[in-house]
C-alpha cells in the first residue's frame, strides 16, 4: 500500500512524530480535520475530472457536426462545378470569350439613365416647389 509516495513504515513514523507532538488528546480531531480535507479533495478532484469528460464530449459532438458540415459544402461545391461545367457550353459567349452563370446582369440602357435621372429631378422640384409654399403660407400667417 503506497499512499502519495509514502510507504507503511513512512506512514508509522508521521503517526508517531504526530502522537508525540499534538498528543493523544488531539490527534483524533485533527484525523477527523485531515479525513474531511481528503474527502473534499477527492470529491472536487471528481468534480473537475466529470467536468473536463463533459467538455471532451461536447468538442467531441462539435467537431462531428463540423465535419459534417465541411461533407456537405463540398458536395454542393461538387454539384455547383458539375452543373457550371454542363451549362457553360450553352451560354452565349461574351467579350472574354468565358462566361459563367453570375455574368448575365443586363446593362442599364441611357434612356434608363435618362428617365431615372428626370424622375428624381422632378421629385426634387416637387419637394422645394411644396418647402416654397410652406413657407409663403407660414409668412402670411404670421403676418
Amino acid at each position: 500500500m503506497n499512499i502519495l509516495g509514502v510507504g507503511p513504515a513512512e506512514l508509522l513514523l508521521i503517526f508517531i512524530i504526530a502522537l508525540i507532538v499534538f498528543g493523544p488528546g488531539k490527534l483524533p480531531e485533527l484525523a477527523r480535520t485531515l479525513g474531511k480535507a481528503m474527502r473534499e479533495l477527492r470529491r472536487m478532484s471528481l468534480e473537475v475530472t466529470a467536468e473536463f469528460a463533459k467538455e471532451i464530449q461536447d468538442m467531441e459532438a462539435i467537431t462531428e457536426e463540423m465535419k459534417d458540415t465541411t461533407e456537405t459544402i463540398k458536395q454542393a461545391a461538387d454539384i455547383k462545378s458539375t452543373l457550371v461545367e454542363s451549362v457553360e457550353p450553352a451560354l452565349p459567349s461574351t467579350d472574354s470569350g468565358h462566361s459563367t452563370a453570375g455574368e448575365f446582369e443586363e446593362e442599364p440602357r441611357s434612356s434608363d439613365v435618362q428617365e431615372t435621372t428626370t424622375q428624381a429631378e422632378s421629385e426634387k422640384k416637387g419637394i422645394v416647389g411644396e418647402e416654397e409654399t410652406v413657407k409663403e403660407n407660414g409668412a402670411e400667417d404670421h403676418e
